[in-house]
């Protein structure tokens, strides 16, 4: 079986190998290919809501096959630890977007947002 070895490697090999021949310091220069990535906004987390009681609580996920025994679970220790809360449930894309997000927000207290894959 024979292995190929990059050209990039092949040459970084070499180049090694002659500085260990001839004894001279080598410097190299590695770069990232990626860039530089601007790192988004930092927002606070929203302040904890003291009382769920009577609260209404969503739940959003994506549809994936399986999610639903989960959030099916989740939702019955909900209804066990806060009867009084009201649990809303929500479908839609991985992507929330900002309409539906706003939606949420005057609809719903708290919520849990899932998605699987």
């Amino acid at each position: 079986m024979k292995t190929k070895i990059s050209s990039c490697c092949m040459l970084l090999a070499i180049v090694l190998m002659s500085t260990t021949f001839a004894g001279a310091a080598v410097t190299l220069t590695v770069l990232n290919p990626r860039g530089e990535i601007t790192p988004p906004p930092v927002a606070p987390p929203s302040a904890r809501i003291a009382d769920l009681t009577g609260k209404k609580i969503a739940i959003y996920w994506n549809g994936k096959a399986g999610g639903d025994n989960f959030w099916n679970n989740i939702e019955a220790l909900v209804k066990e630890k806060l009867p009084n809360a009201i649990v809303l449930r929500y479908n839609g894309p991985f992507d929330i977007g900002d309409a539906q997000a706003a939606k949420l927000a005057k609809e719903a207290d708290a919520f849990f947002y899932g998605v699987g894959d």
